[in-house]
């Protein structure tokens, strides 16, 4: 066993966790989301979405386990009911990958070209539309939970301890993540054997599919080869690429998401919000690929 990657993994998601938690504090401590909040509400309650959530998707500019951590501060002081939360949880991730995303888009246009460059907007498409799809089940499963009973923001950003949930969360995501360096790379082995074995897909396209389950920039860079080589037409190199990243849900939201997510919630709730973040990225990635396969097929 790597005990150094294990070490170096620790660290960084340490890091990750900690400077969330920076990022959070300072935007609360600074009044900036008090004064952006004040001007979004009317718009935000429109959405079914009440100011604790907005006050999270704020955080979650910078940090979506800041986000995440002041939605359970607010759930467990009453401010939000269940529903909203895990929802409300759900929607973070959006307004995380927007920051992330133009630095996305670059990697893969210089690694892969065009095809690069398509993959990175089918991304952000399919994180707006999920985006969307939890917006529209927040507003007929949560309307009028929250929004009519929202609390003034200050008294709200005094009352929430979000830091110490995010520090209480350590342990736990300290544990998931040594579990997901042990155990998942071997279940990513496993669905790469069989997607080498079982297939009729061109060798060039399994390659990167398999490659981009683990290391997308290792994947761009195997595209970008292939496609110079004459090895994969840009529809074949978007749809490898799909395909890999789709592969790659499950794992990717168990590394990333399970850690914090039993840290700063209750059992049950963490177990639903796994479940639902697998299910709702989970349909838009395969629809994504069968889109992307149909210039193959025709």
């Amino acid at each position: 066993m790597d005990w150094s990657g294990l070490a170096a993994g620790e660290l960084r998601l340490t890091f990750d966790i900690l400077f969330g938690l920076l990022i959070g504090f300072a935007v609360l401590k600074s009044g900036v989301a008090d004064k952006l909040m004040r001007r979004l509400v009317p718009h935000l309650s429109r959405a079914g979405i009440c100011p604790s959530l907005g006050m999270a998707l704020t955080l979650s500019l910078g940090s979506a386990k800041a986000g995440a951590a002041f939605v359970a501060s607010a759930l467990d002081n009453g401010r939000i009911s269940r529903r909203s939360a895990k929802w409300g949880t759900l929607l973070l991730s959006f307004p995380a990958y927007l920051h992330r995303w133009p630095s996305t888009m670059v990697m893969a246009a210089s690694m892969a070209g065009l095809s690069g460059a398509i993959f990175a907007a089918i991304l952000l498409l399919r994180s707006a539309a999920r985006f969307a799809l939890i917006i529209f089940i927040l507003r007929r499963e949560s309307a009028g939970d929250d929004v009519a009973a929202a609390p003034p923001l200050e008294c709200e950003a005094k009352a929430v301890r979000f830091n110490m949930r995010l520090l209480r969360s350590l342990p736990l995501a300290w544990l998931f993540f040594a579990i997901a360096y042990l155990l998942v790379p071997q279940a990513e082995s496993f669905i790469k054997q069989w997607l080498l074995a079982g297939s009729t897909l061109p060798l060039a396209v399994l390659a990167v599919a398999a490659t981009s389950m683990a290391h997308v920039s290792a994947a761009l860079a195997l595209a970008g080869g292939s496609l110079a080589a004459g090895e994969l037409s840009v529809a074949q190199a978007v749809f490898a690429l799909l395909l890999g990243n789709g592969l790659g849900v499950v794992t990717r939201v168990f590394r990333s998401n399970a850690g914090y997510y039993f840290g700063i919630f209750s059992g049950d709730m963490a177990k639903e919000l796994l479940f639902w973040n697998i299910v709702t990225t989970s349909f838009f990635a395969v629809l994504s690929i069968v889109i992307a396969a149909l210039p193959l097929l025709l």
